[in-house]
């Protein structure tokens, strides 16, 4: 990804999150978010089966568990000699793991159906701190972390999967209104699309700065 591109979808995505959040906080996006809520639950309740298997994806996914998994990801990326990719990504994480609570406790979004009992989440509701989280480790992996090749290819797939079903998952049961996995999508992208634009900037100027040497070098061998 270019820096270019790469910063402006960060600004795209910071945008259409700030936009999000104040439907959110004015009400409106009940009109989508009640139905589908209500629906997702309902369904939830008749059907035991897939229930309980959302509620184990709920605490395997748990911000937690995906962040000490990126954790490991940056580490290895650092041990490889990428320390400055290891370095933006860390950062990176860091910041969603902050922000997501910051802007649940700012807003004070009531989670959509805690009393039917189907999950163990509290706290605000916007965003989704599941979908953040999934999010921002999958971005940094397939951006940042990983090389072009098979591996990101295949970690990119299987992201993208994992980000689905924990969608579905924290609507399902309950956890969450759509707009707050929207929400924590857009700003998981928002961030490493602001960390993919930084590093390629970090990188072009620190070219930049080392061409005269290369130059100077270069001259000397002539000589």
């Amino acid at each position: 990804m270019r820096s270019g591109r790469a910063g402006a979808l960060a600004a795209v995505c910071a945008a259409a999150a700030a936009v999000l959040a104040v439907l959110v906080s004015t009400g409106a996006s009940a009109r989508v978010d009640v139905p589908l809520s209500r629906a997702a639950v309902s369904a939830a309740l008749a059907h035991p089966a897939p229930t309980r298997a959302a509620q184990v994806v709920e605490a395997v996914t748990q911000p937690g568990w995906l962040y000490l998994l990126g954790a490991l990801a940056t580490a290895w990326c650092a041990r490889a000699g990428r320390r400055r990719d290891a370095l933006t990504a860390l950062v990176t994480g860091a910041l969603a793991a902050v922000l997501s609570p910051a802007l649940k406790l700012l807003l004070g979004r009531e989670r959509p159906a805690l009393e039917a009992g189907l999950t163990s989440a509290g706290g605000g509701s916007f965003p989704s701190g599941h979908a953040m989280s999934s999010a921002t480790v999958v971005l940094l992996a397939v951006v940042l972390l990983l090389r072009p090749g098979a591996l990101r290819r295949l970690v990119g797939v299987l992201g993208a999967l994992l980000l689905v079903v924990v969608a579905v998952d924290r609507v399902w049961l309950g956890a969450h209104w759509p707009t707050d996995v929207l929400g924590g999508w857009l700003l998981a992208a928002a961030l490493v699309g602001a960390a993919a634009w930084w590093r390629q900037l970090s990188e072009h100027h620190g070219d930049e700065a080392a061409a005269p040497l290369r130059a100077v070098d270069g001259g000397d061998v002539d000589r």
